[in-house]
C-alpha cells in the first residue's frame, strides 16, 4: 500500500509543479517578449512482472508492469517568435528572426532578453526598464546567438536568461518602432490548467481511497 501512496504522491507534486509552470505563463501573457513554458514529464523506474513472480496474474496475462510514478521538475522554452506589433514610443525593437538583446544588469553581468521596450536614460543611453543598458550596434541593439554547440540559454527570471556558453553577435534584422509579445497562448494555457488540476485532484482522491484501504486492513489485523 505504501507503494501506492508514493506513487500518488509523486503524481502530486509532478502536477503541482505542471500548475505552477502554466500559472507563470497565464501571468506574463502580457509580457513583452516573453516565451512559454512547457513542464516535462518522466516516468519513474517501471518494475516488469511475469506470471511466475505472483499469483495476481489470470491465465491470459504473461506480464504486468507497475510503474514508480511520474516526476515533473524540469521544463522547456517555446522559442517560437510572438506576435510583432507596432509601438508609439521610441526606442522599441523587435528582432525579426532568432536572437536576443544582450543586457548588462545591476550586478554587472550579462544577460539575454527578448524584450525590447527600451528607453534612454539621462545620459542618452538606451536601458531597459529596469535601468540595464542594452548593447548596441550603431543606432539599434545589437542581436546575440548561441555559438554552435555552445550551450543554451536558462531563464533567470525579470524575463532575462544566462548564457552556459559563448554567444557570438549576428546580423539578424531588428524592427525598429515594434515589439515582440508574449508567446503564450492563453486557451491553450487555460485548458493544460484545468487538465491539470483534473489530474491532481484524481491523484488526491487515489491518495484518499489508498488510505482508506490501509486504515481497514490495520482494523482486521487489531
Amino acid at each position: 500500500m505504501s507503494h501506492l501512496l508514493n506513487v500518488s504522491k509523486s503524481g502530486l507534486h509532478a502536477f503541482q509543479y505542471h500548475l505552477d509552470t502554466v500559472a507563470n505563463d497565464v501571468a506574463n501573457v502580457n509580457t513583452l517578449g516573453y516565451k512559454a513554458r512547457q513542464a516535462e514529464f518522466e516516468e519513474l523506474m517501471t518494475n516488469n512482472y511475469a506470471a511466475t513472480d505472483t499469483l495476481l496474474l489470470n491465465d491470459n496475462v504473461d506480464t504486468v508492469a507497475i510503474q514508480s510514478g511520474v516526476r515533473a521538475d524540469d521544463y522547456t522554452v517555446d522559442m517560437s517568435l510572438g506576435k510583432v506589433v507596432a509601438s508609439e514610443g521610441p526606442d522599441q525593437f523587435a528582432i525579426a528572426g532568432d536572437g536576443f538583446f544582450q543586457v548588462t544588469g545591476r550586478d554587472n553581468q550579462i544577460y539575454y532578453t527578448r524584450d525590447g521596450a527600451f528607453t534612454r536614460n539621462l545620459a542618452g543611453a538606451v536601458v531597459n526598464a529596469r535601468g540595464e543598458r542594452i548593447t548596441m550596434n550603431g543606432s539599434q541593439p545589437a542581436v546575440f546567438q548561441p555559438a554552435l554547440n555552445a550551450g543554451e540559454l536558462v531563464p533567470v527570471g525579470e524575463n532575462k536568461y544566462t548564457a552556459t556558453g559563448a554567444m557570438q553577435q549576428v546580423g539578424v534584422e531588428v524592427l525598429e518602432g515594434f515589439v515582440e509579445q508574449s508567446n503564450v497562448d492563453l486557451a491553450t494555457a487555460i485548458t493544460d490548467m484545468m487538465i491539470a488540476q483534473r489530474a491532481y485532484a484524481m491523484n488526491v482522491k487515489a491518495a484518499q481511497s489508498t488510505d482508506e484501504m490501509m486504515s481497514g486492513i490495520n482494523q482486521f489485523k487489531q
